[in-house]
């Protein structure tokens, strides 16, 4: 079998789109060697339509408009002038227009269906009714985690028939460390003495770290000699809507000097910062699946996570999970922060919990798709 794959995403910053893509294409061919696959570029001009490569430079270059054309038009023909494929992967919510050929689509979550932030502008509304319905024509669609698939058909009205739940994983880099030395090398680095809590994400509005700063500060008097809250990641855009500002509100409540904002992490000081926390902490009210406790729980950190959309299905009782609250989270906080043997305890579950998840099991799913997939458009012929 021959499957083409949209590369887009390998091409775009960092993203849990491209962390999945890159980590399903690495596990696929030890998970299913009967599967050939191609990975189609679209930085490459030959993979586009000539209509697209007549436009004038200005639109071509534009990004949002070489995407939506990509994913609407440009990918779905640069499959068909490849040989033999038997199949299209797209990694995203996105599907194209017209296909000749059967297509499965990953869908990651229902994000901008369930909360009204991202779907603000006109032309997002637009673009989400179109792939809603190109989505739907599907042979199958992908997603991470029983609470998404569950959205998918509440939410955006998917056949439940259709829907395959295949779980991610953390990355394989994911351990606990026993190196005092580079722990104590990542706290030079990032300036942090005592105790920790850390939050890593893209820093949207559903992550809520406006909660957690709230939480923290309240929780101050209560908390470890010299606890600091360390907030590590950047917004993807100046959109404020999306990515309101965080240091309006470290100002309000007076911890300026408590707290450490890293801007953008690599996967190396990702992971470092995970290994030497002393409490992970995600009080998003949205996750198509809660990778980052997942990691978090795979470096051995005990984890505090809203219990909210797939992050119950993720953590279990390994982890504390509590009503995404300003005193819900500050409670939380003071027990684990100031609880060694639970923290020990939730160490112990949580590693356990997590080796439950692999790249590889990840792929047989997707592989499993792929091949009914196949079988059913086979049928349909």
């Amino acid at each position: 079998m021959r499957v083409a794959i949209d590369g887009q995403f390998l091409k775009f910053p960092p993203s849990g789109t491209g962390t999945y893509l890159r980590n399903l294409l690495d596990a696929l061919p030890t998970a299913a060697a009967d599967i050939a696959v191609t990975v189609v570029d679209p930085t490459d001009e030959a993979n586009w339509p000539r209509h697209w490569r007549l436009l004038p430079a200005a639109i071509r270059n534009e990004p949002r408009l070489c995407r939506s054309n990509w994913e609407a038009l440009g990918f779905g023909k640069a499959a068909e002038l490849l040989s033999d494929i038997d199949l299209l992967h797209i990694p995203s919510m996105a599907a194209p227009l017209r296909s000749r050929l059967p297509y499965v689509v990953t869908v990651h979550d229902a994000i901008p269906f369930v909360l009204p932030e991202y779907r603000a502008s006109r032309a997002m509304r637009a673009h989400l009714a179109l792939m809603q319905r190109t989505i739907a024509k599907a042979t199958l669609i992908l997603t991470p985690s029983n609470a998404a698939a569950l959205d998918l058909v509440s939410v955006l009205g998917l056949p439940a028939g259709k829907i395959r739940v295949t779980p991610e994983a953390a990355d394989p880099r994911c351990v606990p460390s026993e190196r005092m030395d580079v722990l104590e090398a990542v706290r030079l680095w990032f300036g942090i003495t005592g105790p920790f809590c850390f939050t890593v994400g893209g820093l949207d509005v559903r992550k809520r770290v406006d909660l957690l700063i709230e939480a923290f500060a309240r929780s101050l008097p209560d908390l470890p000699d010299g606890a600091r809250l360390v907030i590590g990641g950047k917004a993807h855009s100046s959109n404020s809507e999306i990515y309101p500002p965080l240091e309006p509100v470290i100002e309000r409540f007076g911890v300026r000097d408590r707290i450490i904002v890293t801007g953008w992490l690599d996967d190396q000081e990702k992971i470092a910062l995970y290994q030497a926390a002393t409490v992970y902490v995600t009080p998003s009210i949205y996750e198509g699946f809660g990778l980052t406790a997942l990691e978090a729980m795979a470096c051995g950190t005990p984890v505090i996570a809203a219990n909210r959309t797939s992050l119950p299905e993720i953590v279990g009782d390994a982890g504390m999970l509590i009503e995404p609250n300003a005193p819900a989270l500050g409670r939380a906080l003071i027990e684990l922060m100031n609880n060694e043997t639970l923290r020990s305890e939730l160490r112990a579950k949580g590693l356990e919990r997590a080796s439950r998840y692999s790249w590889e099991r990840t792929a047989e799913l997707t592989a499993d798709a792929y091949r009914e997939a196949v079988e059913i458009a086979n049928q349909t012929i």
